[in-house]
C-alpha cells in the first residue's frame, strides 16, 4: 500500500496482482497499456466499465482518487476532473444516490428491475425511449450521454456535426441545442444559460429574452416538463406526434395550424426551423422565408392592411348596430 496525504490501495480486488500489473482480459498486455481491459469490442475510453479518468491503471471504478487530485472521490465534487460538478456531470450521475455511477448500476433506480429489462431505467416516469437522459441513438446499449459515437457513423461525436445522424446539423438540431455553450446539451443542462439560475426556477431558461410561458423554443404543451421538442406527444393525448394530425390539441388540425407550421417538411416546425424553405439560407438573412417567391416584407406589408379593413368593416358594423337599436328603442 503506499500512501501520498491519504492512503490507496495498490491491490484494490486483492487479488495478490498489484493493480498496475492487472490484465482484465489476459491478453498478455496490462489493463494500464490496454485500449480495451476486457477485450468486449467497446475501447476504454467509450466503456464505462472501463473508464480510467486519470490513467493510472486502475479503472475509476476501482479507482479511490478518479482524477488523481489527492482527493478521495467520497469527498470530491468532480471526481474526473473534467470541470463539471459530479451533480451536473451525466458520466457520474447516480439516480439512486445508492453510491454507484448509474454509467456501472445494473438498477439506476433501485426498482428491483434490472436496467436491460426496465423500461424506465430511471424511474422518472418517462418511458427510456422518450426519455432524452437514457436515449440511445445508435442502440448499441450505450446511452448517447455515454457514448462517443451517438450514431455509430465510426466520426467520434467531439468531431460529428451531426451527432444523431439525422440529416440535421447539431447547431440546427433542437435535440442537439447547447445554449451556453458549455458542451452540456440543453436536454442534460440544469442552468442552459449559465446564468446562475436554474432552469426549474428560470423564467427565461435560454436567456433570449423571451419569458419561457412565451418563447415556442420552451412551449410545453401538456405540462409534463418535457418541452414539446423533445416531446414526442406534445399534447398527451396519447397518439405519438408523428401520427397525430393536431400535435397541440387545440382543435385545430397541423396542416392549417399556423403553430405547427412546417414550410419545407423536414419534420421540424417553422418556429424551430432555422431554414424554413430548405433553401441553404438562414431565415435571419433569408428576405423569403417560406421559399414563395414573394419577399417576406411584402408578405408582412400585404397582411397589415387586410387586417386594417377588418377592423374598419367591424367598427362600420357597430355603428349600423347601434343606430338600429337606437331607431327601435325611439319607436
Amino acid at each position: 500500500m503506499s500512501c501520498y496525504g491519504t492512503c490507496v490501495d495498490d491491490d484494490d480486488n486483492n487479488d495478490g496482482i498489484p493493480d498496475k500489473h492487472q490484465d482484465t482480459d489476459g491478453d498478455g498486455i496490462p489493463d494500464y497499456l490496454d485500449g480495451d481491459d476486457d477485450n468486449d469490442g467497446v475501447p476504454d475510453i467509450m466503456d464505462p466499465d472501463q473508464k480510467d479518468s486519470d490513467s493510472d491503471g486502475i479503472p475509476d471504478a476501482l479507482d479511490a482518487d478518479d482524477d488523481n487530485d489527492h482527493l478521495l472521490d467520497a469527498v470530491d465534487d468532480d471526481d474526473d476532473g473534467d470541470g463539471i460538478p459530479d451533480h451536473l456531470d451525466p458520466d457520474h450521475m447516480d439516480t439512486d444516490g445508492d453510491g454507484i455511477p448509474d454509467a456501472i448500476d445494473q438498477d439506476d433506480d433501485n426498482d428491483g428491475i434490472p436496467d436491460y429489462l426496465d423500461d424506465d431505467d430511471d424511474g422518472d416516469g418517462i418511458p427510456d425511449f422518450l426519455d432524452p437522459d437514457r436515449k440511445d441513438t445508435d442502440g448499441d446499449g450505450i446511452p448517447d450521454y455515454l457514448d462517443n459515437d451517438d450514431d455509430n457513423d465510426g466520426i467520434p461525436d467531439s468531431l460529428d456535426s451531426d451527432d444523431d445522424g439525422d440529416g440535421l446539423p447539431d447547431f440546427l438540431d433542437p435535440d442537439r441545442k447547447d445554449t451556453d455553450g458549455d458542451g452540456i446539451p440543453d436536454y442534460l443542462d440544469d442552468d442552459d444559460d449559465n446564468d446562475g439560475i436554474p432552469d426549474s426556477q428560470d423564467e427565461d431558461a435560454d436567456g433570449d429574452g423571451v419569458d419561457d410561458d412565451d418563447d415556442p423554443d420552451r412551449q410545453d404543451t401538456d405540462g409534463d416538463g418535457i418541452p414539446d421538442f423533445l416531446d414526442d406527444d406534445d399534447d398527451n393525448d396519447g397518439i405519438p406526434d408523428h401520427l397525430d394530425s393536431d400535435d397541440d390539441g387545440d382543435g385545430i388540425p397541423d396542416s392549417e395550424d399556423s403553430d405547427n407550421e412546417d414550410t419545407d417538411g423536414d419534420g421540424i416546425p417553422d418556429y424551430l426551423d432555422d431554414d424554413d424553405d430548405n433553401d441553404g439560407i438562414p431565415d435571419d438573412q433569408d428576405s423569403d422565408d417560406d421559399g414563395d417567391g414573394i419577399p417576406d416584407v411584402v408578405e408582412k406589408k400585404a397582411a397589415k392592411p387586410q387586417k386594417a379593413k377588418v377592423s374598419s368593416l367591424m367598427i362600420a358594423l357597430h355603428q349600423l348596430l347601434s343606430s338600429c337599436c337606437c331607431l327601435l328603442i325611439s319607436m
